[in-house]
């Protein structure tokens, strides 16, 4: 976890200093924290039914004007991943209804360019890697009871996507972000298991700047 931590805020600073060799002056930047809902999900030839997981992102941002309209946005942000399936399996004929969640927990550092379009509205896009900080699968089976198994194993421990979203103004200090991050790389990682899984995560929330 903390190996973790340092290689994200590494790369966010490596991202900060090569943005800063374009600003003008430094008073021009500005920090920030957001925080929002996350609508994930995992997608692929191997993901099955999977459902949409409810999970929550939160972190901070640093804000470096490239040119009047165009913004770099670095990020280092906790998001609460994963997705739900449900079904039923059939166990020496008796058959077992299950409701399983798979949960991810990343610490993603996008990487954002935002334009803005008109006056309070600005599109974004960028890419961003996340890294693996836990993955737990929990299954509750009818007349078994639950059981949580340790996933982090079966999966990679980095992830690479691109995040297409919007933004929108109410002041100088608060604004709105709706964005979709679209998993670009396998993440699952079991020696002839199913592999073919990405994250997909749709995410809706509030920031503050500084």
């Amino acid at each position: 976890m903390k190996k973790t931590i340092l290689v994200a805020v590494a790369l966010l600073g490596f991202g900060i200093s090569f943005a800063q060799e374009e600003v003008k002056s430094v008073a021009d930047v500005k920090f920030g924290v957001k925080g929002g809902m996350n609508l994930a999900n995992i997608v692929g030839d191997d993901a099955g039914d999977a459902n949409n997981y409810v999970g929550f992102n939160a972190g901070f941002f640093v804000e470096i004007p490239i040119t009047n309209k165009l913004t770099f946005q670095p990020e280092l942000i906790y998001s609460a991943q994963g997705s739900k399936s449900e079904g039923t399996v059939n166990v020496e004929g008796t058959l077992i209804n299950f409701d399983a969640t798979l949960k991810l927990n990343y610490i993603n550092v996008p990487m954002m360019f935002k334009y803005q379009v008109v006056n309070k509205f600005s599109l974004e896009a960028g890419p961003y890697v996340g890294f693996l900080t836990s993955a737990d699968m929990k299954v509750k089976a009818s007349g078994f009871g639950s059981d949580t198994v340790d996933m982090k194993d079966e999966l990679k421990s980095t992830d690479f996507g691109l995040g297409l979203g919007m933004n929108y103004e109410f002041s100088d200090v608060i604004f709105a972000n709706a964005r979709y991050q679209a998993g670009l790389t396998e993440i699952g990682d079991s020696e002839g298991g199913s592999n073919d899984i990405k994250n997909s995560v749709f995410q809706i929330g509030l920031g503050f700047r500084f």
